[in-house]
């Protein structure tokens, strides 16, 4: 037998997802730790701390799993043990990275009662675990997606909405007679008068409305009830994501709910929701000034905030925008960049009449980017070709295999570039077609601008602020400014 001195130590992990289960490949804690120690005794291992889990495989946050990766990569042992690699997780991605992080350690990882010598073994094993996962949860949502459709939803009611009971089990949706209408103003305030949660509330608390067992309408209570798709009609299953499964896939039942907003009210909601999430800070949406969060230098690129300010020792005041950098240090933004807030919002706005055109408003979106289209195009092309070739050398190693040419050594050695470059590639793939699909959305604003631009500028006048502001961020994405030049960037 091998001495303490040159005996390799081990780490146990254990995992159920309950403590109840039991039989087929869910062994229990016990038969686990069992297999554990049996191992070490017949490899010569010296057997340390066990690590357990009860809690799903899927979740790649489980405690303990993460102090046992820890520990070894600092040194605490130089094998891991587990009964089965499903014990180890069902994400195939992060069973991947862990192994070869460890093995990146000269920290092996070993199963009990299953051979992981081979690294295309541990990848069918894990594509098998995660396979698994998939499955079940995909006949999870096909069942809750005909369940639902039968018009079963066991959660509280939405507010706006409540069930009617047709017989013993048959349930009909109506609209709350009160709800519904506490709901439109939401709605109203939201996007005709550009009012954040909190104002929302306080306004609606000060009209004598509550929610739900009389409490007062705070501002996640009105985030949550403008957030939920029910008031347009659809019920959503698996909006919230799971801690460690952040990427459930969602269930829609359209039509499913009576409809306290129009489709077009949707989405004119999120659209005002959304460019409010830009800003978050509450005050540049308060702000008596146009264009805050709007306009930004054009040297720095830093916000312009409009300050009101008054000569020496008169009591003319007079509005400004200036480079909220430059304000702070010359060391953000040298250059000078103050322009009189009337002034200012004339020119844009004047500026901004111009665009009355479809095809004019296209022009400017696509100067600067047309070039940059052809670019991506090509870039795009050839990222897919090296996919493919990418896929065709896999193949040949494997082929290569198997006619004895390679060794398992050498196909494993090979294969690495190929993982490198192919994750590079594939990564690289993913931000293309987003960058394309962002340039279609622009294609498809500069049809709607040019009405919203005549909408905005016949509306202009003795509207608030506020209100102003809220349209203007619907058409504009930001206005840089510089000395004697305005450069626009339209809403895709």
């Amino acid at each position: 037998m091998a001495s303490s001195i040159s005996a390799k130590r081990a780490v146990g992990y254990l995992r159920v997802s309950s403590t109840g289960q039991t039989g087929g490949r869910h062994s229990s804690l016990e038969t686990q730790k069992a297999r554990y120690l049996e191992y070490c005794d017949r490899n010569e291992l010296i057997p340390g701390s066990t690590y357990t889990d009860v809690v799903s495989g899927r979740r790649d946050d489980r405690r303990e799993y993460n102090n046992m990766v820890e520990n070894v990569l600092q040194g605490g042992a130089d094998v891991v043990v587990v009964q089965f690699l499903d014990r180890f997780g069902r994400n195939p991605k992060e069973i991947l990275r862990r192994y070869w992080e460890l093995e990146e350690h000269s920290v092996s990882v070993v199963a009990t009662d299953e051979d992981l010598t081979e690294e295309l073994l541990l990848l069918a094993k894990a594509g098998i675990a995660g396979a698994e996962t998939r499955r079940t949860s995909e006949r999870v949502r096909a069942n809750m997606a005909r369940v639902v459709q039968k018009g079963v939803h066991v959660a509280r009611a939405p507010f706006g909405l409540r069930r009617i009971y047709v017989g013993r089990h048959d349930v009909e949706w109506e609209l709350h007679p009160t709800e519904a209408s506490v709901v439109r103003k939401m709605y109203r305030l939201a996007v005709e008068e550009n009012l954040g949660f909190k104002r929302i509330g306080d306004r609606l608390t000060e009209q004598g409305h509550r929610a739900r067992e009389g409490r007062p309408l705070a501002a996640f209570t009105i985030q949550r009830i403008l957030s939920n798709e029910a008031i347009m009609g659809t019920l959503a299953y698996g909006k919230r994501p799971r801690k460690g499964n952040p990427k459930l896939e969602v269930v829609r039942v359209p039509g499913f709910f009576p409809a306290i907003l129009t489709q077009e009210e949707w989405d004119g909601l999120q659209e005002r929701l959304a460019i409010r999430r830009e800003s978050s800070r509450g005050r540049t949406h308060s702000s008596a000034y146009l264009l805050s969060g709007i306009a930004r230098c054009g040297n720095c690129g830093g916000p312009m905030v409009g300050k009101l300010g008054s000569q020496w020792r008169k009591r003319n005041k007079y509005r400004n925008y200036y480079c909220s950098r430059a304000m702070r240090s010359k060391t953000f933004c040298s250059t000078y960049n103050g322009h009189s807030a009337g002034k200012l919002e004339g020119a844009l706005l004047e500026y901004l009449s111009q665009f009355s055109d479809p095809d004019l408003v296209r022009e400017h979106m696509n100067a600067a980017q047309r070039r940059d289209m052809e670019t991506k195009h090509s870039e795009l092309r050839d990222t897919r070709k090296g996919l493919t070739e990418l896929e065709h050398q896999f193949m040949r190693h494997l082929d290569l295999l198997e006619r004895e040419i390679l060794t398992e050594q050498e196909l494993l050695k090979a294969n690495e570039s190929i993982r490198t470059q192919k994750l590079a590639l594939e990564t690289r793939q993913q931000e293309l077609d987003a960058w394309l699909k962002d340039q279609e959305h622009k294609s498809l604003a500069a049809e709607r601008v040019p009405g919203a631009i005549r909408s905005f500028i016949d509306d202009l006048e003795g509207a608030d602020v506020r209100v102003q502001k809220a349209h203007l961020q619907t058409i504009l994405k930001a206005a840089y400014i510089k000395r004697d030049e305005i450069e626009i960037e339209f809403r895709g």
